[in-house]
Formats: C-alpha cells, sequence, structure tokens
C-alpha cells in the first residue's frame, strides 16, 4: 500500500487556507451548507429524531445546539448525530454522483457542533468546510464500488468529517492524518436493506458517522495513534474492487469536488429521481384512475427499488412504484409525498401497476448519466417521457432561487418564516457557527 497519497490529502485538509479556495467554490460551500441546514431543521419534526433529542437535551448541558424543532444542547458527539439523523430522514440532503452518496450531511453536523463551541468565525468554518467535503468525497471515490448490500451512509463520511473538524481545531497533518485513520476504523456495516425494508435505523447511519468524526479527532489529539494508510486499510473491506489509492490525492487544489455535488427536490433517494423527472414531464391532466399500467426503464441500482406496498416514509422513499404512484396523484413529490399519511390503498393500488426493469442503453451511460424512461399506458393512449439526467445536478442545475424556495418551504413551518429567511441569507454567507446555530433553533 501507498500511504503518501493518504498523507498528501491530511496535509492538504491541515493546510487549506481560505484564500486558496477558489471564489466560486467558497460560493458552492455558502450553497451547500444552506441547503445542509433546511434539511436538518426540516427533518428535526421527524417523532423518532425529536425523542432522541428530548432524551439528550432534556437536563443536559455541553454547549452544543440539537437543530431545529426541539433546539437544546448538549455535547458535541450528540448533537452531532441528532442533526445528522434529522438531515437524512427527509431524502432532500445534497448528494454527489462520484461519491455515490451525500458528504456534506456526513461533514457539516460534526464541524458545526464542535466550531460552535469553539466561536469559529466565518473563514474558519468554510475552509474547514470544504477540506472536509472534499476528504469525503476523494475517499468515497478511492473506495469505488461499494460491496453488495452496503448503503453508503456511515461508511466513508467519517473520515471527511474528521477532517473538517481538525482543519477548524487547527491541528497539524500528522495529528489530521491520525483522525482520518481512526475515523475510517470506526466505518459502519452498514445495510441497504434497512432502507428498502424500512428499517429506520438507516436514518441513523450519518448521525453516528458524525459522532464518531468527532470521537477520532479527540483522540488522535488526546495521542492515540491511527493506522499507517489507515483510510485504505480500514475501509477495504467495504470495497467491492479494493481501493484506488491514487484517488485520495488526485487532483487537490485543481479539481473542487464540492462543484460537482447535486441537489435534491424530490423528498426520496436519488436513484428515483430521474423517474419522478420522467413523471413530471408527462402531459398535464393526466387521471391517475385512467392509468392501466406504467413501465420505468432505468439503470441497474435504481431498478433494484421495487417495492411495491411500502409500510412506511423511509420504504417508500425507496421505492420506485411507489414514487411513480404518489408523484401520479398527488402532483407532488416533497415530504408530504412520502409521508405515512400518504401510502393509502389508491396509491398502493397504483404502485402494483408499476414494474421497473433495466434499460441496457440507459445503464451504459451511468455513472455519468443516470437516467429513466417511463411509459404510460391508459385504455385510450400511451405517452413516453425519457430523462437523461435527474435534475440538479450538473447536466441539469438549478438556480439559486429554486434552492432558496425549497429552504423556506422546509424551514419556516419550524422556525417561523421571518426566522427562516435570515437563517438563509446567514448560511449563504456563511456566518459563524454560533450564529447560524442560534437562528436554527426554535
Amino acid at each position: 500500500m501507498a500511504p503518501e497519497h493518504e498523507r498528501d490529502l491530511a496535509t492538504f485538509a491541515a493546510e487549506l487556507e481560505t484564500g486558496a479556495i477558489p471564489d466560486r467554490v467558497r460560493d458552492r460551500a455558502g450553497l451547500t451548507v444552506a441547503d445542509t441546514l433546511g434539511a436538518i431543521v426540516a427533518g428535526s419534526t421527524d417523532d423518532a429524531v425529536g425523542a432522541l433529542a428530548r432524551r439528550w437535551t432534556e437536563g443536559a448541558s455541553g454547549g452544543a445546539t440539537v437543530l431545529g424543532a426541539d433546539g437544546g444542547e448538549t455535547v458535541p458527539p450528540l448533537a452531532a448525530l441528532c442533526n445528522g439523523a434529522a438531515g437524512t430522514v427527509l431524502e432532500l440532503d445534497e448528494g454527489h454522483r462520484f461519491a455515490a452518496g451525500h458528504p456534506a450531511i456526513h461533514v457539516l453536523p460534526a464541524l458545526l457542533a464542535d466550531a460552535e463551541i469553539g466561536y469559529g468565525d466565518s473563514d474558519a468554518f468554510v475552509r474547514s468546510f470544504v477540506a472536509g467535503y472534499e476528504v469525503a468525497v476523494r475517499t468515497a471515490r478511492a473506495l469505488g464500488t461499494l460491496r453488495s448490500g452496503y448503503h453508503p451512509h456511515g461508511v466513508w463520511g467519517a473520515v471527511g468529517g474528521a477532517a473538517a473538524v481538525a482543519r477548524s481545531r487547527g491541528l497539524d497533518p500528522e495529528t489530521t492524518r491520525s483522525a482520518m485513520a481512526i475515523a475510517a476504523n470506526y466505518a459502519q456495516h452498514t445495510r441497504f436493506e434497512a432502507a428498502t425494508e424500512g428499517a429506520t435505523v438507516r436514518n441513523a447511519y450519518a448521525g453516528m458517522s458524525n459522532l464518531a468524526a468527532l470521537v477520532a479527532v479527540d483522540q488522535a489529539e488526546a495521542g492515540f495513534g491511527g493506522l499507517e494508510n489507515g483510510v485504505a486499510r480500514h475501509l477495504e473491506h467495504a470495497a467491492a474492487d479494493g481501493v484506488d489509492e491514487a484517488a485520495l490525492s488526485t487532483g487537490l487544489n485543481e479539481r473542487w469536488e464540492l462543484e460537482h455535488g447535486y441537489f435534491k427536490i424530490h423528498a426520496a433517494c436519488r436513484y428515483t429521481h430521474p423517474t419522478l423527472d420522467a413523471v413530471a414531464a408527462l402531459p398535464d391532466g393526466l387521471d391517475p384512475a385512467t392509468v392501466e399500467s406504467v413501465r420505468v426503464e432505468t439503470y441497474p441500482a435504481a431498478a433494484r427499488l421495487t417495492e411495491r406496498r411500502p409500510r412506511n416514509q423511509l420504504q417508500a422513499k425507496f421505492s420506485i412504484p411507489f414514487a411513480v404512484a404518489t408523484a401520479l396523484l398527488r402532483g407532488d413529490t416533497g415530504p408530504t409525498a412520502f409521508a405515512d399519511e400518504a401510502i393509502t390503498p389508491e396509491a398502493i393500488a397504483l404502485a402494483e401497476r408499476v414494474t421497473v426493469a433495466v434499460d441496457d442503453e440507459i445503464a451504459a451511460r451511468a455513472p455519468e448519466q443516470r437516467g429513466a424512461r417511463v411509459t404510460v399506458e391508459t385504455a385510450d393512449e400511451r405517452f413516453s417521457r425519457e430523462v437523461a439526467a435527474p435534475r440538479g445536478g450538473e447536466h441539469d442545475p438549478f438556480d439559486e432561487a429554486r434552492l432558496e424556495s425549497k429552504f423556506r418551504e422546509l424551514v419556516a413551518p419550524v422556525i417561523g418564516e421571518d426566522r427562516a429567511a435570515t437563517l438563509w441569507e446567514g448560511a449563504r454567507a456563511p456566518e459563524p457557527p454560533r450564529v447560524l446555530c442560534t437562528l436554527a433553533r426554535r
């Protein structure tokens, strides 16, 4: 194994200065922070997330804010876990197609919880977030395709979270490297079936990753040593085809992975998004009651999402048949379209008329383009729409106005319209962590 790639990545994270980050990347960082905060605040209203937050904040102290609905304080690792879970529960947090996962939600909660107590300034916060994001994506890219059955949440993200916290604390490259290696040691044995079967332990994968990031940095700073080349060696068990260690340091200071992420408006697994975009392109006025069948053709990873009778909102978010049904019935794909209350007999009946298959041509274009074709048959007509790549990414990005609208729709019901507007502006800047945390609680 070649430890120089890990050392180069750790050195990059430890020594990254705000002035070395291009203006466009700093701006993207603010947009990503804002979008991620929106997902956290909105997700904080989930019953299980709220119950856990109350358990860990009532009568507790520690100075780290649990964001959103319950808005208490606790020790940083527990706050980071709660906020990480809240940010994933609605399936509206940003992602990165070449990481095949969601870097920001594995970095921001740990960084916020730590920097809030340290009263970090805006410059330190931005460079730390960028450092953590870049490390997270490069770690994911080094792993490549995960072994069958793994869910990407909770596998590589703690390495990025640890790098962000280490940069925020100003740790040297070797201590940062140790923290990253220790964080890799805490990778979870996640299962994708948790999502497809509706086991909501999956909603805590990213939260646990943030907790692990904070623990790893504390250990490294206290003098615990990480395994030499530990990022690759600890994580190779999850990689289907071995670890491409060179990917850890490829393009540092040249290719900024933060620019290549995507944003979501459909409150469901990203694999459903090209299908939902194709459904949105169907003719207006299509009566769901007249639909006799729907055929979805897509790429292999998406074609696995075939459950027609989801038992809860998590399973619904990982079901293409249900996603099609709820989109046709409601004309909407936000959080309420996948809530437990949306899983009605009518929706299930329509979902059972949806079939999903792999299309070889669409499959051949992945992961550069992850597309879908939707064909709807009624008694009298046939409609077909194809989407080459889902909206929100590099192929079809959202403008800022659309992302701000999404943010306000998610956040205003939790903390009020005025505070939501102020939080958006503060996150876009971004303001120091303590200011953001104060604004992002009820």
